[in-house]
């Protein structure tokens, strides 16, 4: 269908239901895929024993919906140099690994929904894919909360990585630890305030979110949650303020800068008391002495790594985990930094690749957020929370990967392609937020 000029608004129809837009059955896979994708990359059902090549269902029902593709939509896919080089040197990491078991099986497991994420990312509009990350968050609260409810043993936690052996709390439902359920916690934080659209069970899930966040008992988790929430606030006053006046927008971001290094200061000039105050030691719960073995490890491979998933592996413990575990003097799970975790698996070269595509994803949410609010906002407060936790906390990694390279795959995209009308409107209806 040609474009077409109606004379009585003046309003160009840019796509026809046919050519242009994907349909129904290949919307329904794509969000399929995404909905199973997030949940799995992201471990919510981590304590389940499921078979690991399960997560290929993900990257099969995202290829089904490729096929169901128009032309236009397959011609328009955006193509990201760097993260085709994140995940190429991930894959490629089995030719060198130090444990070809671990590695070889965290790529089959995770890799496939990864690449899933990333192909749903340029075919689906922005509404339908935000409605299938909605409902992933819905479908983890809920299992949670009943996990939660049914099984004592998801309220607590083994004391093993302080070197202690005695159970604590900490809600974790069938996340297998705390801290990984408050991460996807934070994802979903800004995700349900920016695109929700019910007020009531908006504000109904966020609650949930909230007193999920306070039985986890994660001092990493509370932080980052309460982070993003005031990173929301203030990215919407700074929109607002861009609209109204450049000015006022740019005395906000020095001033907050101003304020935000005052805040570091005081924060580094305290350090005792503020881990005291969260039930901590001065090497944070045994994260100073992982991070000192970390890097003595990632001294003897420098370049590339240990591999994908090749370390902190339990079953048929490698002679480099071996090491870094006498070493710490317990069997810490990971090296409690994103940096430093993925220079341990892919080196410093994989380190170099994976900041341009982080550094040029928060670039691109900055700039979006003049020209597309909703999803520069959302996009700049996931990264701002992920790097506060990324600093005790393996959040560069794993499925944050799938989460990073979903951003910067919608950031690439065309806003009339990304806000084309779903297959549920009208040719000539503009797509909006209800």
């Amino acid at each position: 269908m040609v474009a077409q000029l109606e004379p009585d608004s003046h309003r160009v129809l840019r796509f026809d239901a046919q050519g242009h837009r994907m349909g129904p059955v290949g919307t329904l896979a794509a969000q399929a895929a995404l909905v199973w994708g997030v949940i799995w990359t992201m471990g919510a059902i981590r304590e389940i024993i499921i078979p690991p090549a399960l997560g290929t269902l993900a990257l099969l029902l995202a290829l089904g919906a490729a096929l169901l593709a128009p032309r236009r939509v397959i011609m328009e896919f955006p193509i990201s140099l760097s993260i085709l080089g994140i995940f190429t040197i991930s894959i490629a990491s089995v030719t060198w690994t130090v444990d070809p078991v671990a590695t070889q099986a965290s790529v089959r497991a995770l890799i496939p929904a990864m690449l899933a994420i990333v192909i749903v990312a340029g075919l689906l509009t922005l509404q339908d894919l935000v409605d299938a990350l909605i409902w992933a968050i819905r479908i983890v609260l809920v299992v949670t909360v009943v996990s939660l409810i049914l099984f004592p043993w998801t309220r607590l936690h083994v004391g093993v990585e302080s070197g202690g052996v005695d159970d604590y709390a900490g809600w974790h439902g069938l996340f297998n630890h705390k801290n990984n359920m408050t991460e996807f916690l934070v994802l979903a934080i800004p995700t349900i305030l920016v695109f929700h659209r019910n007020g009531i069970v908006k504000w109904m899930t966020l609650g949930v979110i909230a007193v999920l966040m306070v039985g986890s008992t994660s001092a990493t988790g509370l932080s980052a949650g309460f982070f993003v929430v005031v990173a929301w606030v203030w990215l919407t006053i700074y929109h607002s303020q861009q609209k109204e006046d450049r000015r006022n927008s740019t005395l906000l971001f020095l001033s907050s800068v101003v304020g935000a290094l005052a805040i570091v200061a005081v924060a580094l000039s305290s350090i005792a008391t503020i881990t005291s105050a969260y039930g901590k030691d001065t090497t944070l719960s045994g994260r100073t002495l992982i991070w000192e073995a970390s890097i003595d490890a990632l001294m003897r491979r420098p370049l590339f790594g240990h591999g994908f998933g090749a370390l902190f592996w339990r079953e048929g413990v490698s002679p480099e985990t071996a090491e870094i575990w006498r070493q710490v003097g317990f069997d810490a799970s990971h090296a409690h930094n994103g940096a430093l975790d993925l220079a341990l698996q892919i080196g410093f070269v994989g380190l170099g690749i994976f900041l341009v595509l982080w550094v040029s994803t928060l670039w691109r949410g900055w700039q979006a957020i003049s020209l597309q609010p909703d999803l520069g906002i959302w996009v700049v407060c996931i990264l701002s929370a992920n790097f506060l936790m990324s600093l005790s906390e393996d959040t560069f990694y794993g499925g944050w990967l799938g989460v990073f390279a979903l951003l910067k795959t919608l950031l690439m995209r065309r806003d009339e392609s990304l806000r084309r009308p779903t297959w549920r409107e009208q040719p000539d209806q503009k797509w909006a937020y209800r």
